[in-house]
């Protein structure tokens, strides 16, 4: 398990362990993608690289290809879940950490390179040099925020034990392979210095490079600049030993046969740094009190485990994989094109999932949006939202009910002016004047009795107000308010929104109410404090009903996100809904998941409709019908909200005012 992950997760079901031990390769994008958790992942990966960085980089989804930093943003792979977020999140925060603390100039300068020193740079000799520098200034901007951000080190240690300190990398060192004196073979023993198996006896002067590289004090290190020189240090080394020896014509090292003799290896200067051990963190290595062979010593001779063909071929897999990670190349699993549009909607509208329910019901994580954007309506990723394009609304007879929203919108404002009249009342103050005061402001009226024993000639005045009020609209979305009683409760919220903001002193936050894909929804479509009333001309004729009545599982979570009351304010919740609610997931034959309905419903509603009275908030709920209730669906309205049950037209403003009125004249 990945204490780390376990923040974001509950009943982990796997072991985080096996996966990080696993193969690098994410595995391919199948259909069906949860967008609402994507869309969770990408906005808390870019708030932690964010915090870290201390720079607004972007983090996307790959829609082709692999891909790597660009020096601009972040990008990871669509294949996130409760396994791997802790290697997500840590690759995210290296590659943020390069966007912050690495100078890519530097590294395009390298690309140009052609002689360290007296070393002419090869093919070969080039791909060793950049992975070196690669290595170090990994290690440098990582450690960055290991001072910085210490809290974070649990992501680095999960990205580290996925390529570096695995089990199957220990059994690479502890192999016949990577023994001889070449490129790769330095390369594999320089980049796993941090893993446990790390035998500096296996190559002539190991226990010096690592001595050079000087890991745990990475942090002297200020600049691109100086891992470029301390990689210059190392490859003089290693490019010493090996040009000393004959290449393979076909290796991938590239000898120098002007410094070999016969064919036979040259003496080389050898070391034995007692073997390390890492800490897990990729930038501080404890070796205790070993010691350097001598300069001119050999390395020890051992032979290594045999490996089976297979084993091999999984350990250079392995090995190539952190060659490409070095180099800034992930495999990421890629989003489809409007698979990308739906996240970016959802995660720039901050969708996020709540729990809700108890153990009666069963729990259901509701999908709450704090926003409603064009870009979310526009990107289809729900069904219960219409077209934008003003063509779609040019027929008077649209059988899609959207020329009707329109109507019902622009009839919302001609109420709301009526309303807004009725309403002013509180943004009126009072002056309440006190005479024969002992302290206050002089009246001149009562100077002349100062002299006749009297001293109260003083005047107090008292401002009368109401308090700032917060009203909070929800609108019940579900399939059975299709037709005239969703543009009723859309004339009223329209009025409401409208009488506010003539008013003054009254915020208003509007939601719908929906369900998609076995979850809840509740959608701020309108918030006053951060939106103009024309979003709601705009946007709002997109809106239209779909799915089935979860109900007081979006007030639990609307509760849980915005509505907790306010000290010194007013705060009241009204409700437009038709009836009774209900929702379910799995099936009845093969046991429900969550079953919200009958009695569980209406006593969770009534639980909910308690909670918000104990948190001060008054209630009004509004029963909307087009003519005709039933007994049985009023009484199960009165059930849920008792005395707060409202059966009055909730487009006859006369009536709302006079509702309203009795909840804000209260004291």
């Amino acid at each position: 398990m990945s204490k780390y992950s376990d923040f974001w997760f509950d009943n982990r079901r796997t072991s985080l362990v096996d996966d990080l031990l696993s193969d690098v390769d994410d595995k391919p994008v199948k259909k069906g993608k949860d967008h609402i958790a994507l869309a969770g992942h990408k906005r808390a990966i870019g708030n932690f690289v964010r915090i870290v960085s201390g720079q607004n980089i972007p983090v996307k989804f790959p829609s082709r290809g692999d891909s790597f930093t660009d020096g601009k943003s972040v990008t990871i792979g669509a294949n996130i879940n409760e396994k791997n977020f802790d290697y997500v999140v840590g690759l995210a925060l290296h590659e943020g950490s390069h966007i912050a603390y690495s100078d890519f100039n530097a590294f395009g300068e390298v690309r140009n390179m052609t002689h360290i020193r007296e070393f002419e740079l090869t093919h070969y000799k080039m791909e060793f040099f950049r992975g070196i520098i690669n290595y170090i200034e990994d290690r440098r901007v990582d450690s960055i925020v290991f001072r910085g951000s210490p809290g974070y080190k649990g992501y680095y240690h999960s990205l580290y034990n996925k390529y570096f300190n695995g089990k199957k990398v220990a059994k690479g060192l502890n192999s016949q392979m990577y023994r001889e004196l070449d490129l790769d073979s330095y390369m594999f023993r320089i980049v796993n210095f941090t893993n446990e198996a790390t035998d500096f006896t296996v190559l002539p002067r190991l226990g010096d490079i690592y001595r050079i590289i000087n890991m745990k004090n990475i942090s002297r290190l200020k600049s691109t600049d100086d891992a470029i020189e301390l990689a210059k240090s190392v490859c003089e080394i290693v490019f010493k030993i090996v040009d000393s020896v004959k290449q393979p014509e076909d290796g991938n090292s590239e000898g120098n046969n002007e410094n070999t003799e016969n064919g036979e290896n040259q003496e080389s200067e050898g070391s034995s740094d007692g073997g390390g051990s890492s800490d897990g963190d990729g930038t501080e290595i404890d070796t205790g009190d070993a010691q350097m062979t001598p300069e001119g010593g050999e390395p020890t001779e051992t032979s290594g485990e045999e490996l089976s063909p297979q084993m091999q071929k999984q350990i250079e897999n392995m090995f190539q994989k952190q060659k490409e990670f070095l180099d800034g190349k992930t495999p990421k699993s890629t989003l489809t094109k409007k698979d990308s549009e739906i996240v970016n909607a959802l995660s720039n509208s901050n969708t996020e999932l709540v729990e809700v329910g108890d153990g009666r019901i069963g729990k259901v994580g509701t999908v709450v949006i704090p926003s409603l954007t064009k870009e979310l309506i526009e990107s289809g990723a729900f069904p219960f939202f219409r077209s934008l394009d003003d063509s779609y609304y040019d027929g008077r007879y649209n059988w899609t009910g959207g020329v009707q929203m329109v109507d019902a919108i622009n009839e919302g404002f001609r109420l709301g002016a009526i309303l807004g009249r009725k309403l002013k009342i509180r943004g009126e103050e009072k002056d309440l004047i006190f005479t024969r005061q002992n302290t206050g402001k002089i009246n001149k009226r009562l100077i002349s009795e100062l002299g006749f024993g009297n001293e109260n000639v003083f005047s107090q005045i008292q401002k009368e107000r109401y308090n700032k009020a917060n009203l909070h609209l929800s609108i019940d979305g579900s399939g059975s308010m299709s037709g005239g009683k969703f543009e009723k409760a859309i004339k009223s919220a329209v009025a409401m929104a409208k009488a506010a903001d003539m008013a003054g002193n009254i915020h208003v936050t509007v939601d719908v109410r929906w369900t998609d894909n076995d979850k809840p929804i509740v959608v701020i479509v309108y918030n006053s404090k951060k939106d103009k009333l024309t979003k709601i001309k705009t946007l709002w004729k997109a809106l239209k009903p779909g799915g089935v009545t979860p109900e007081s599982l979006c007030y639990e979570a609307i509760m849980k996100k915005w509505l907790q009351g306010s000290s010194g304010e007013d705060n009241y919740f009204i409700n437009y809904s038709d009836g009774a609610p209900w929702f379910s997931t799995g099936g009845r034959y093969s046991g429900y998941d969550v079953y919200y309905a009958g009695d569980r419903a209406i006593d969770h509603t009534r639980k909910m409709v308690k909670m918000m009275k104990n948190n001060g908030i008054k209630i009004m709920s509004y029963f909307i019908s087009e003519g005709y209730r039933s007994e049985s669906d009023e009484n199960t309205f009165k059930r849920m909200y008792g005395k707060d049950a409202s059966f009055i037209d909730c487009t006859n403003m006369m009536n709302v005012a006079k509702t309203m009125n009795d909840k804000f004249l209260q004291k």
